[in-house]
């Protein structure tokens, strides 16, 4: 072999060690082939899987690789088997102990519940058979907790903005706390989700427990630009304690519920409510979002809410504009949505910005209001960019990649120049030489910085109890 060809091989080998690393995942699949697909087995228990198709028509398609589901919560028990290696290092917004990654719920932990609705692995056994396997188990889960009766909705709100900032391209809901109309949101609470919107998060919420909140609404199913999901039976008939209003877009399985509990040992068959409804939903958007990515949030709405089963007339208070069909939602070309197809959560934050306190917000975010949409300008506190999602993931790669083949083919031509006849060391053009170039000097790459990792300490008053709700006023003004 020449020396040229050694060096046009030594290129070559480097440009494919470069894109190996950029793309490990992509790299590891071309190893050992796609082994996800098709290696989890839900639990018959699990009723929704049948009724979606999921294993026929929709993890053939995508799992959820790539995305991060924000659960805002009771915290989430990372070290649960069926939650191995899903779980992501979180916020505690209490000051608790944990960083979201214990679960202070009791009866079982309520957040790992619904982490396992959207992301459980399925490893282990229990009474009934195998744990239970999420909608899209190959997504990530970024805990945070916040729920605490005695402390209202300002740890919720940074919660969320955290959880924005952080990665999450879906935020769950599973709470809520009575309010007086299906409109009413605390100011606090609608500039964080207004927040995540800016920063192109799916924001996704129960509609509420009859059982829990009694008839009226809860928010922050009624704070603007939250998808709101109420919860049906196998039958498909609205589960009795569903809350209902104008305020509910769509409807998901949530009565027979088969979840898992934070020490991995106790599996629940009978568990109902809204809360598993939205978990699910929230798995659903992380599909959608994997298969989608650079689909905004609004989009990913409005295809949840255009690809529905329609339970009667269209919307009404109980199940919205029906319930959701995960595979008909992934599949754009058979079952397309237009654009001017209903999409209630974005009308509803559209018309929260026209408002004193959403112009107040735009002013101070730099949000602009376009046809397509809503966005953050670039640069400014609420621009996608900086929230560490699939946009920004996808440059930094491109950048790497760049940078790599750059380096890689300079050394190239140094070595190539310094091997040409006359150019060695010590002749003409050599170190020190005339023209002899200044010396290959490989910069650092310098990610973008990230945001700080400093959180709120609240002391822990005191602890999520399901039939409780945290009290709905007493906030501190908007915008602290």
């Amino acid at each position: 072999m020449t020396r040229r060809s050694r060096h046009l091989a030594a290129v070559a080998a480097g440009l494919a060690a470069a894109c190996a690393l950029a793309f490990p995942a992509a790299a590891a699949r071309a190893a050992t082939g796609s082994a996800a697909t098709g290696s989890y087995a839900p639990n018959p228990h699990e009723w929704w899987f049948g009724k979606w198709d999921v294993q026929q028509k929709v993890w053939p398609v995508t799992e959820g690789a790539g995305v991060t589901v924000g659960v805002v919560d009771s915290g989430v028990q990372a070290s649960n088997p069926d939650l191995r290696g899903v779980v992501e290092p979180g916020a505690d917004m209490l000051g608790d102990p944990g960083n979201g990654e214990k679960d202070y719920g009791p009866n079982g932990g309520h957040g790992t519940a619904m982490a396992s609705l959207i992301a459980g692995q399925g490893i282990g056994t229990g009474p009934v058979g195998a744990a239970p396997v999420g909608i899209a188990p190959q997504a990530k889960i970024l805990p945070v907790h916040v729920i605490d009766p005695s402390a209202g909705t300002t740890p919720v709100a940074r919660g969320i903005k955290w959880a924005a900032d952080h990665g999450a391209k879906v935020i769950n809901m599973s709470f809520g706390a009575d309010v007086s109309s299906p409109t009413a949101c605390d100011p606090p609470l609608q500039g964080a989700v207004a927040y995540a919107l800016a920063h192109n998060v799916v924001v996704v919420a129960s509609s509420g427990d009859t059982n829990l909140y009694g008839p009226g609404p809860a928010e922050p199913a009624t704070c603007a630009g939250v998808l709101t999901v109420a919860g049906v039976e196998p039958d498909g008939s609205l589960w009795k304690d569903s809350v209902q209003g104008p305020q509910v877009s769509v409807a998901a399985p949530g009565d027979h519920m088969y979840t898992i509990s934070s020490n991995g040992q106790r599996y629940s068959i009978a568990s109902s409510g809204t809360s598993g409804s939205s978990a699910l939903v929230s798995g659903a958007a992380a599909l959608i979002r994997a298969r989608y990515p650079k689909m905004p949030w609004y989009q990913v709405d409005q295809r949840l809410i255009g690809t529905t089963i329609p339970d009667g007339p269209r919307p009404n208070n109980g199940t919205g504009y029906g319930i959701i069909d995960v595979s008909r939602a992934l599949d754009a070309s058979a079952y397309p949505v237009m654009a001017s197809a209903p999409d209630p959560p974005r009308a509803r934050y559209l018309a929260w910005l026209k408002t004193p306190a959403g112009q107040s917000f735009a002013r101070a975010n730099h949000i602009v209001t376009g046809k397509s949409g809503t966005s953050a300008r670039p640069g400014s506190s609420a621009s996608g960019t900086s929230s560490g999602g699939s946009g920004s993931s996808t440059l930094i790669i491109i950048l790497v990649i760049v940078a790599a083949v750059i380096a890689i083919i300079a050394a190239a031509i140094v070595l190539a120049t310094r091997n040409r006849p006359g150019h060695g060391p010590g002749g003409p053009g050599g170190p020190g030489g005339p023209g002899a170039p200044g010396g290959y000097q490989p910069g650092g790459y310098a990610p973008p910085g990230g945001y700080p990792q400093a959180q709120p300490q609240y002391p822990p008053t005191g602890q999520f109890q399901p039939g409780q709700q945290y009290p709905p006023r007493h906030y501190p003004p908007p915008g602290q």
